[in-house]
């Protein structure tokens, strides 16, 4: 099982020592969320670059590993940026997104505020 609050601590740990050795990168929560939005377009030009690989081999049911792993690195981007968020602000990742999860199951149940 993964746990989430450690991968959190990692990932800010890790950014903190980065930004000590010089790296640009930041842990401040509006720089890293705007840093966040720009991962999100990095994973969406990536899963578009995929789906054109994917429709042009349709028939063979081909894809790059390389096209493929481009895409997963990219959400893995998106994903770390979340944490290293959620480490700066001491937010339970894990609680929040099994609340998220309830709250998205009972609007699947037709519960809830949006359906």
């Amino acid at each position: 099982m993964i746990d989430l609050n450690d991968l959190k601590r990692i990932a800010l740990e890790n950014a903190e020592k980065r930004q000590k050795n010089g790296a640009n990168i930041t842990t401040d929560t509006r720089k890293m969320l705007k840093h966040c939005a720009t991962e999100v377009l990095e994973a969406m030009e990536a899963y578009a670059e995929l789906a054109i690989v994917r429709e042009a081999n349709k028939d063979t049911e081909v894809c790059t590993f390389e096209d493929e792993k481009h895409f997963e690195s990219e959400l893995a981007d998106v994903i770390c940026c979340v944490l290293i968020i959620a480490g700066k602000e001491d937010i339970d990742i894990e609680r929040a997104i099994y609340d998220c999860i309830e709250k998205n199951e009972r609007r699947a149940n037709g519960i809830g505020d949006k359906l």
